[in-house]
């Protein structure tokens, strides 16, 4: 037999495994299709049967809880209303200095200069006097001239009345006794004296003096400057009062109980004004009064302006001058002290209402005005009672009769919370 005779029984088995390598290929394919699809329905399967062995909830009966607040017992103590108020300081007066002659400087005092101090009628600076005594000297000459012409006139006027009698004619006419020549040499020395008077005045105010106790805040003539009537030599403020123009609300009138257009009076001096400002990293203090109040209202800014003044402020014992363009704070307090209701900064919502919680612990909303504010207090004159509570935390969308679950925020002990079934 030859090689052919040998293959033939290979060929015969290759037939035989072609249909089964077929088949077993087509189950392979069949379960890679399969599975996904056998993956996803088990996944569903078990979902519904973890839903329907799941616990059911049960349905509750009971009525939503109340939401908890924080709550503060608000106290009544003796109080008195302060407010703090910052302005700019000023001269209650001052001036412009000048001459009322005209001449040329020849002589200034030590003081006449930038900051330098002085006392009322003190002579500041003088001007060169020769001409004006030169005028007194011809204003006493006229005035002699004119002693004598009325002197004369008198002697003549009696001689002409005694020469009147003599004839016995009866009452002189005035032309008869010269009544018009002796009225008109007194008329004469009355000019004569008024001229003196004026010439004596105008040398008298060769010498520029202060018109006040002050400081000289700018010097603007110096010694052979040629000076006029009406030209300021200098400018100068005076120090026994310096004043304080700070803003007031409506409100803060109203805390203070003080009126649009109060002015201070013996009775009613006005409140405490307690000033200070930060100098050289030190605070300095000076005490002072509100004295008067604006009698109109700032149509743009809604304020009403007040004055505070401080007396003496250049004076030693205050330890520094308050000098005037200094930015101050001052704390103005009430004349007496009354009692109000107390409570934290964070009672008070929206500037005008308080939530107090009542006893059966609903909520009772209250407009109300605060007579004062500060950074952790409020104080009330009327609105909210010794001893209420009322709410310091954050209540959202609150209205009136409301139920909540009190908690003292002193102590932290949840209080009972009200029956909203009731």
């Amino acid at each position: 037999m030859n090689k052919m005779d040998l293959n033939m029984p290979a060929e015969a088995d290759s037939d035989e495994e072609k249909p089964r390598n077929a088949f077993w290929a087509m189950i392979r394919r069949t379960a890679v299709f399969a599975a996904p699809i056998v993956v996803l329905g088990g996944g569903i399967l078990l979902f519904i049967v973890l839903a329907a062995t799941a616990p059911k909830p049960k349905e509750k009966d009971e009525a939503p809880h109340p939401p908890a607040v924080q709550f503060a017992v608000a106290h009544a103590r003796p109080t008195t209303i302060s407010i703090e108020v910052q302005g700019e300081t000023r001269p209650r007066s001052e001036a412009s200095l000048a001459s009322q002659v005209a001449g040329r400087l020849v002589w200034t005092s030590p003081k006449f200069q930038e900051g330098g101090a002085f006392a009322e009628g003190e002579t500041l600076a003088r001007i060169d006097d020769a001409d004006y005594q030169l005028a007194v000297i011809r204003a006493r000459a006229q005035v002699a001239q004119a002693e004598e012409g009325l002197t004369r006139e008198q002697a003549e006027g009696e001689l002409a009345r005694q020469d009147w009698a003599a004839l016995g004619r009866g009452d002189p006419p005035p032309l008869a006794v010269r009544a018009p020549q002796l009225a008109q040499a007194q008329a004469a020395l009355a000019a004569a004296q008024a001229s003196l008077r004026s010439a004596e005045l105008d040398l008298s105010r060769t010498n520029i003096r202060a018109p006040f106790a002050g400081r000289v805040r700018e010097r603007r003539a110096s010694i052979g400057d040629n000076v006029s009537p009406s030209t300021p030599v200098a400018v100068m403020f005076a120090t026994a009062n310096m004043e304080i123009r700070v803003p007031l609300t409506d409100a803060d009138l109203a805390s203070m109980r003080i009126p649009v257009g109060f002015a201070a009076t013996g009775a009613n001096p006005g409140p405490v004004a307690h000033v200070s400002t930060a100098t050289g990293g030190r605070t300095q203090t000076w005490e002072g009064r509100l004295v008067r109040v604006d009698a109109s209202v700032d149509a743009r800014t809604r304020l009403v302006y007040g004055i505070v003044e401080v007396r003496d402020p250049f004076n030693p014992r205050n330890g520094a001058p308050l000098a005037p363009g200094m930015f101050v704070t001052a704390r103005l307090e009430g004349s007496s002290r009354e009692s109000m209701v107390a409570a934290p900064r964070s009672a008070l919502k929206r500037n005008e209402f308080v939530y107090v919680v009542k006893p059966d612990n609903t909520i009772d909303v209250r407009q109300v005005r605060a007579a004062q504010t500060t950074a952790d207090e409020v104080m009330f004159r009327e609105g909210v009672a010794d001893g209420e509570r009322v709410v310091v935390s954050v209540l959202t969308s609150p209205r009136q009769g409301m139920a909540v679950t009190p908690i003292d925020r002193a102590g932290g002990s949840e209080q009972p919370a009200a029956d909203i079934r009731r």
